[in-house]
């Protein structure tokens, strides 16, 4: 039996608008099951480590790990990365290849990556993050996040009355140690810092830029050292004991109360392995728009530290779970 005229237009629209429908659903379904691609740098160092372990973990996103030749371990690669060798201090290398296209970058690189870093590290690690972000804006992707440092307030450490200490407080390059013995082997930070407020800075003039097609997360990262990292294991000098310069002389141990000063400020900003994870989800996945920018400090919740994790809370939508008081078993 045929239909009529009306009767065909209605069973042909029922049938566009199902195949629209379903048009729409698979694109959906498409957009779900599109891999997210995160470029590290520092890939074989401590947290460029621990951070593409956690994103592989997922299944949902594909991760690309910049890193030196000098520094490039085989064993220390998650299975599932690729790896792109090259110098960040070269903006013609290699590695530039790995940029365009990601939907995030994450900055761990530095030359040194410890307080006793010199000056001339700091300033090829200034380099590194120059080179990188501006290759990152050009590029056009989404998101750039770094991994700034506490160091950049390192100077309130002196100030006990000072506090909170928030992403407004205006900087103090640097931690100077009680204890001669320990500032000889770990260093004061000054140079380490300013080549971590430089980098924020070069942040804040590329969100600005007339072009801006990226977007910004700042997080000025607590201690979080290598492995396990138990707060059992923070001590007065800052510096885990592999990475100390040699040449501390015994002889200069401050009295105990200055070293417990400085062992106090450490263990205080201590940032567990959880908490530097949820951390970096929620910076890669928050959403802002292209040209913002958001500074936060990133360190677990130790009680009695005057380190304000109000506007992290607020910014990425995490609260921190772990306590160096209360460290987990």
């Amino acid at each position: 039996m045929s239909l009529s005229p009306s009767a065909r237009a209605t069973a042909l629209g029922a049938a566009a608008a199902a195949a629209g429908l379903g048009l729409v659903l698979a694109c959906r379904r498409l957009a779900r099951r599109r891999r997210r691609r995160v470029v590290i740098t520092g890939g074989c160092g401590n947290l460029g480590v621990k951070l593409c372990t956690h994103l592989l973990a997922t299944g949902e996103v594909d991760v690309t790990l910049i890193e030196h030749p000098q520094f490039y371990r085989a064993d220390r690669v998650p299975a599932g990365a690729s790896v792109v060798l090259g110098d960040l201090a070269d903006a013609t290398d290699a590695w530039r290849a790995a940029v365009p296209g990601a939907d995030a970058v994450v900055h761990f690189s530095a030359v040194n990556p410890y307080p006793n870093a010199s000056w001339a590290e700091s300033a090829a690690s200034m380099s590194h993050a120059f080179n990188l972000f501006v290759a990152a804006s050009e590029a056009g992707v989404r998101r750039v996040i770094f991994a700034s440092s506490n160091h950049v307030m390192g100077g309130y450490k002196d100030l006990p009355d000072f506090g909170p200490i928030t992403p407004v407080t205006p900087p103090r390059c640097g931690t100077m140690l009680r204890d001669a013995a320990d500032l000889a082997k770990s260093g004061d930070a000054v140079a380490y810092a300013a080549a971590k407020l430089a980098g924020e800075q070069l942040c804040r003039t590329l969100a600005c830029r007339a072009a801006r097609r990226t977007s910004f997360v700042l997080l000025r990262i607590g201690w979080c050292q290598p492995g396990d990292n138990h707060p059992s294991t923070l001590s007065s000098a800052g510096v885990p004991p592999q990475f100390q310069t040699v040449g501390g002389g015994p002889g200069a141990a401050a009295a105990a109360k200055e070293e417990d000063a400085d062992e106090a400020w450490f263990r205080n900003m201590w940032l567990s392995n959880g908490d530097f994870l949820r951390y970096l989800d929620a910076a890669i996945r928050l959403p802002l728009a292209a040209g913002e920018l958001r500074l936060v400090n990133a360190m677990s919740r130790n009680t009695g530290m005057r380190w304000s994790l109000d506007e992290t809370r607020r910014v990425l939508g995490v609260e921190a779970q772990d306590d160096a008081s209360r460290p987990p078993p």
